[in-house]
């Protein structure tokens, strides 16, 4: 019979909470952004601009370090997971039942995670450019 981890409870307790909150702050920022925008309108055109301006790079930065920071993660347990051959890596905790595999296979997962966190870290860094880039742009 295939090797099969258990789901620990209050690591998924956890995983909802997280991702409830963050969707969360999402709507939230979602109606802080609306007024903030209704604001503007009757804002001078050129503190306008600069304002919306800022908001670019402050959203970018905002949007782009959690991906950087997700990116390391999956980047380590990728690493911790080829070097133990085994997936999931040992010790870790997770949020349903998950089959074990080991060898190759993990190995393979491992690789996987860690060319996945190159990808994310490529285009966290490439958006954070291109925002920066387009804002130079539109003060020249």
């Amino acid at each position: 019979m295939p090797e099969v981890q258990q789901a620990d409870p209050a690591t998924r307790r956890r995983a909802f909470f997280g991702a409830a909150a963050v969707a969360l702050a999402g709507w939230a920022a979602l109606f802080v952004m609306q007024d903030w925008l209704r604001g503007l309108a009757g804002a001078d055109p050129v503190a306008a601009r600069r304002a919306l301006e800022d908001a670019m790079i402050w959203g970018s930065w905002a949007a782009c370090l959690p991906v950087a920071v997700l990116a390391t993660w999956m980047w380590l347990q990728g690493l911790r997971i080829s070097r133990a051959g085994r997936y999931p890596a040992p010790g870790v905790k997770v949020i349903r039942d998950t089959l074990v595999l080991h060898g190759d296979a993990a190995r393979l997962r491992g690789i996987v995670l860690r060319v996945l966190a190159v990808f994310l870290g490529l285009l966290a860094a490439g958006t954070l450019i291109a925002v920066h880039l387009l804002v130079a742009r539109l003060e020249a």
